[in-house]
């Protein structure tokens, strides 16, 4: 979580331009000259504090916050657009605040907005700028009453044409907000949409080695429309659709591909996952359910939309194999259910013993889980960049 503070300030010139600015004011009335200083105080600008998350995703951890950015929408009372505008269609709208010359500031100078004397309900949507590739995967909508973000994961670990790096979408909202509250000062404490999924894996017995190749998540939904909560300290809500009816699977997420990763331990569980976390739609994942007969081939699992792993891998045991070879690798797949929540970050740790083919035959015995759900634990450490 990370807090971002929109506070009142003076902007502050070196001395030679002060001493220019003072010479121009030297012709001007004290009335005129309180005038200046008083739309200067007035002007809204951005103050960061951020906290150092434990997370590897990108982009809002510590070291590369700066070069994220985050749009901003204000309203008045009766619902008028002080900031951005009344936005009742998803698109990618709001005032654009970027970090430049050590401080966050207005992307565009005429976006530059004072202080008025009614309250403000601000909304942010973080990151703010939008790379080509994902202008129809994420987008936003804000008014008074609701805002909402849409969102398409990508497989970005997989070898389609469309991969591309999923976003950590944050959000943030301060309600009632004016100049004299908190010393002027409009406290952001943004929030994850997404969930964090990583693997680890050990094996079942001290004398088994495991090679993974490729690691696939099956029947996934991959996309949906997020709400906002009502206040800041509320919990939004994810609508993730149902299935078509004339649908016979669902989409799939890559864990590892065209990998060669070893693991030999039953102690030690060996990390699995790419350098950064998965990040997916939260959501309810139904497990195959290999002993029922309506659903016990993959294909029928499919046809139900339950989940499973697909995971290609060598298996040996004492130097023997029991599932592949020396020259080739073998595929079992695993039933896999959970619940995936909104700022979560949830660890599977595969214990390697068997698994079942594509017929739901038993190859040795199933893959059990270690599970667990951790929040994205913030650091120690504050950074506070002043303009």
């Amino acid at each position: 979580m990370y807090q971002f503070n929109l506070f009142l300030f003076m902007k502050k010139s070196t001395v030679m331009l002060w001493a220019i600015f003072g010479a121009l004011l030297m012709g001007c009335s004290d009335e005129e000259i309180a005038n200046v200083e008083t739309s200067s105080r007035n002007a809204i600008g951005f103050n960061v504090l951020s906290n150092a998350a434990e997370t590897r995703a990108t982009p809002t951890t510590n070291t590369n916050l700066k070069n994220t950015d985050f749009d901003v929408f204000a309203f008045t009372a009766d619902g008028t657009a002080f900031m951005g505008k009344v936005d009742t269609e998803f698109g990618h709208d709001g005032v654009n605040i970027v970090y430049k010359d050590n401080k966050w500031d207005y992307k565009n100078a005429g976006d530059l907005r004072y202080w008025p004397t009614e309250p403000l309900d601000f909304y942010a949507f973080n990151p703010g700028t939008v790379d080509e590739a994902m202008q129809w995967s994420y987008m936003w909508e804000a008014t008074k009453d609701t805002q909402k973000i849409t969102y398409s994961c990508s497989d970005e670990y997989g070898s389609g044409i469309n991969a591309h790096e999923n976003y950590d979408v944050m959000y943030a909202i301060a309600k009632g907000q004016t100049k004299d509250k908190n010393n002027g000062v409009v406290k952001f404490n943004f929030k994850h949409i997404l969930s964090q999924v990583v693997f680890k894996a050990k094996t079942e017995y001290d004398n088994m080695q495991v090679n993974i190749k490729d690691i696939k998540i099956f029947n996934v939904k991959m996309g949906g429309v997020y709400t906002l909560p009502a206040t800041a300290d509320g919990t939004g809500s994810w609508a993730v659709g149902d299935w078509p009816e004339s649908s016979t699977g669902g989409g799939f997420i890559t864990v590892v591909q065209g990998k060669s990763i070893e693991v030999n331990s039953n102690t030690t569980a060996t990390d699995i996952s790419e350098k950064t976390p998965m990040l997916n739609i939260p959501q309810k994942l139904t497990a195959w359910k290999v002993s029922e007969e309506a659903t016990n081939t993959k294909i029928k699992a499919d046809g139900a939309h339950q989940c499973y792993l697909s995971i290609t891998c060598k298996i040996q045991q004492s130097g023997g194999y029991l599932l592949g070879s020396a020259d080739s690798y073998g595929t079992i797949y695993v039933p896999f259910g959970d619940t995936w929540v909104a700022g979560k970050r949830h660890i599977y740790t595969l214990i390697f013993g068997g698994g079942y083919t594509d017929q739901g035959e038993a190859v040795l015995n199933p893959i059990q889980f270690d599970a667990k759900t951790t929040d994205w634990v913030d650091a120690d450490k504050d950074v506070n960049v002043k303009p």
